[in-house]
């Protein structure tokens, strides 16, 4: 699987000019983040995707990512306690994330002095370490 720019996922792979038009409206959309092109039934087929994939199909052979992928897939509780790291009030993070501020502010005290994991953003419990060569991203 290679992941290539825009142009070279429109040029480079062997659309048709119609799938190539449908691609490029497919690209300017806001919500789109990625397009993957991949083999199903010996024809090269396009996925437009709104979410990252848990896992890209098995048959992609090249991506367009529209931003970033992320590193990891945090939860909404996860995403909130960055906000709040970033300056955030727990109450304006879970709002904007859509779950309650409880959650927020009871994850954040847990992990409040304790060491979190650089793979899963999880904190670490007592009595165990993360190893120094572990992943940092899942």
């Amino acid at each position: 699987m290679k992941k290539l720019n825009i142009a070279e996922f429109l040029e480079d792979l062997s659309w048709s000019d119609t799938v190539r038009h449908k691609l490029r409206i497919m690209a300017d959309r806001d919500d789109l983040l990625a397009l993957s092109a991949h083999h199903k039934d010996g024809k090269l087929t396009a996925t437009a995707w709104t979410s990252w994939p848990r896992k890209w199909p098995a048959e992609t052979v090249a991506i367009w990512c529209k931003r970033p992928m992320p590193d990891r897939t945090l939860s909404k509780t996860q995403q909130a306690l960055e906000l709040v790291r970033q300056g955030a009030n727990p109450h304006a993070a879970a709002a904007q994330l859509g779950i309650t501020a409880t959650a927020v502010y009871r994850a954040f005290k847990r992990s409040e002095g304790k060491q979190i994991c650089p793979c899963c953003g999880q904190v670490v419990r007592d009595g165990f370490k993360v190893q120094s060569d572990a992943p940092t991203s899942a």
